[in-house]
This record gives structure tokens, sequence and C-alpha cells, in this order.
């Protein structure tokens, strides 16, 4: 019982500028995140179905961006390409100064966005760097407690600046932005991890691996499974909750605000704690668990419409809902991360990053349109759709899992 109260933080010593950087970055993300359409919306003179579809095709155009960067993560290594992907970030940003039409805008989100794919598919191998080997788990876990704080930080800079009704606040948001990209650019340039594997010149000569590899390898297949189905459930927050809990409920903007905030500190405070206190755990049985929780989750915020008569049982309900849902989160993000790097090779396993960063491009890239069309339908359909895919992946993914993984950590 002791364990459960014990926070295990990791050693930052020989890391505090990969640290740095990562809060540099997700700072830099909060700012802009949710605001984009805002942004072109004010400062153009372009309608917002024009603005999106811009967005929508230049986010599209860069899912693409993980099938090609496998093998350069390889060539390159995690901390030289996590440098490119943040430049571009920088850069994507700075265009949206200029962008007044939607051929520009489109692409301001493609340089931004496949900056973001190429961070995300080399940030595991900088985790790596930054444990020496050890504690990845908590590592990942610090990871996230680092960039929701980033993020809500971000997010609360902008709205003051929205506040204002003023287009040159909002030219600053992005430059703020762009600058946050650059310094974590410079901040990863002059971070020296010292490398951990005595052995890297006798790796140097592992079989090469593809995107085909990568999808004949069972387990690794049914991880990148698995981690699709997270993905949906991630979109919860960002695509669902805000919608559903004002437009469908009836609920004052402000509660619905809060629900995020409220998933956003949980995250922030708890997220090392609970990689610290499963770190003895296999990672399939704790995403297993997250799977459970996400689940019940979901039954719950259905649960909420029924509850809609009376306001104060379902701000109720849907509050527990989100803690459910935030422990099922807190709990599958360091285990499936560390479970994508164990399963792949040691070396030249940028295919592997690849792929699986290619769950999260394409989840992000189908559920805006996925969740939008069913939160038109009706209050019940999302959480009906969400629960039936959910279980779906559960038994597709975890089929025959356990008893591989166990095998493959016995090698």
């Amino acid at each position: 019982m002791k364990n459960i109260f014990k926070v295990s933080v990791p050693n930052i010593n020989r890391s505090k500028l990969f640290v740095v950087s990562t809060i540099l970055n997700a700072t830099g993300s909060g700012l802009i995140m949710a605001f984009m359409m805002i942004y072109f919306n004010r400062t153009t003179t372009l309608s917002l179905s024009v603005i999106g579809l811009a967005i929508a095709t230049g986010r599209a155009l860069s899912s693409l961006v993980p099938i090609l960067i496998g093998r350069l993560l390889d060539k390159l290594g995690p901390k030289k390409l996590s440098i490119y992907g943040d430049f571009m970030c920088g850069i994507g940003f700075i265009m949206c100064l200029f962008a007044r039409d939607p051929f520009t805008i489109m692409f301001t989100q493609l340089l931004t966005q496949a900056g973001s794919h190429i961070f995300w598919t080399s940030n595991r191998g900088l985790v790596l760097l930054a444990s020496g080997g050890s504690g990845t788990q908590i590592w990942f876990g610090l990871i996230a407690s680092i960039r929701n704080i980033g993020l809500g930080l971000g997010t609360i800079f902008t709205s003051l600046a929205l506040s204002s009704n003023s287009n040159t606040s909002l030219h600053c948001v992005i430059i703020a932005s762009s600058l946050f990209y650059f310094l974590s650019c410079l901040t990863l340039t002059i971070w020296q991890p010292s490398l951990y594997l005595d052995e890297t010149e006798d790796l140097k000569d592992e079989k090469k691996q593809n995107l085909k590899s990568v999808f004949l390898d069972c387990r690794y297949r049914r991880l990148l499974i698995l981690n699709f189905g997270l993905v949906l459930a991630a979109m919860v927050i960002p695509l669902v909750i805000v919608i559903y809990a004002t437009e469908q409920l009836g609920l004052p903007p402000l509660f619905s605000g809060g629900l995020v905030i409220f998933n956003t500190v949980i995250v922030a405070l708890l997220s090392t704690h609970v990689a610290s206190w499963t770190k003895e755990y296999e990672p399939i049985q704790s995403i297993k668990f997250s799977y459970f929780l996400n689940i019940f989750s979901f039954v719950l915020f259905w649960f909420a419409s029924i509850t809609e008569e009376n306001k104060l049982a379902t701000c109720f309900v849907l509050s527990i809902a989100m803690l459910v849902y935030s422990v099922a989160e807190m709990l599958s993000t360091p285990s499936v991360n560390v479970l994508s790097i164990n399963l792949a090779p040691k070396k030249n396993n940028g295919s592997y990053m690849a792929a699986f960063q290619m769950t999260w491009s394409i989840g992000m890239t189908i559920s805006p349109a996925l969740f939008g069309w069913l939160l038109d339908i009706n209050k019940h359909s999302t959480w009906a759709v969400l629960l039936i895919l959910t279980i779906l992946i559960f038994g597709l993914g975890f089929k025959n899992l356990k008893g591989e993984v166990n095998e493959r950590f016995n090698d």
C-alpha cells in the first residue's frame, strides 16, 4: 500500500535541457493549438467554411509525413530530427502572419503539423536518451505532466489575448508561439545526452526495417491497433466534450471548460505518480486496465444525458466520468510508449516509431469528421459508437498479446 503514495521522480540532472525543451514546445503548442480557426477568422476576410477546409487539407496532407521519415530517423537520430521538426513548426507559425488566402493557410498547417509529426515520431527516442535506459516509464509520466502544464499555460495566455479583441494581440501570440519553438530548437541543440548503449557499434549492422516489416510484425501490429483505440479516446477532450456538455446537455460553457481544465490539472499533477506506481506491472496490463476505464467513462458520459433534467446530477456524473477518463489516460500514456520501444528493435527502429506515430496522424485526421457527424446525429450516437469501436479494438488488439509480450521480454 505504501507504494501507492510513494512518488519516484526521475533524475533529470543529465537531461535538464531536454525537460526545458519539452516545456517550451508544449507552451508554444498550447498558445495556438485550439485557436487557429479564430485567428484566421479575425485576420482574413475568408469564411469559416473555407478556413476550415484549408486547415483540414493541410493537416490531412501532413498525416503522410510519418510514412516518409522512418528511415530518416534511423539516419539522423531522434535529437537532430526533433530539432528539424520544431524548426518547421516555428517557420509554419511565422507564415501564419502572412496567410490571407486558402492556399497559404493550407501550407502553414502542412508545415506546422508535419513538424509536429516529426517531433512526436522522434520523441520516444529522445525520452530513451534522457532516461539513459533506466526508469523510462516514469520519464514518460513526467513528460505527460510537463506537456499538460505547458499546454495549460499556453491556453491561458491565448485566452487573455482573445479577450482584448485586438488583431495585434493575436499576431503577438503567433510570434510568441514561433519563438517558443525556435528556443526549443536551440535548447535541444545545446543538450548533449550521453549514450547509454555501449554496444552501439555492434548494432549498426542490424537489419534495416521498413513499414512493410513493421506491419508483418504481429506483436507490433496489435500494439498499433491498441494505440489507435487510445487515440480515438484521446480525441474526446478536444473534439467532443465541450460540444456535448454545452450544446447537447445545455450546461454552461464555464462548466464545460472546467471539465477540460480538470483533466489537464489531474494529468499534470499525477502522471509521474501513476507512472511510478505502475512501473512494476507489465505495460500491457496497464493498457488493458486503461481500456476498461475508458469504457466505463464512456458509459458515464452517456449516462449524463439521462440525468439532464437535473443539472446538478448531470454535472456530478460528468465530473466522475472525467475523473475516470483521466485515470485511464495516465495509465495508458507511459505504458503504451514504453511498449512501443520494447517491442521495436534496439537499432534502426525508425520505421517502427513512424508506424506508431501514424496511428496518431490517421486518428487525428479522421476523428473531426467522424465525431462531427456523430454529434450532428444526436447526443447518444457519439458514446454508442465509441463504446462499440473500443470494445472491437480491445478484442482485436489484446488477442494473444499478453503471451507474446512476455515472450519478447524474456528474449
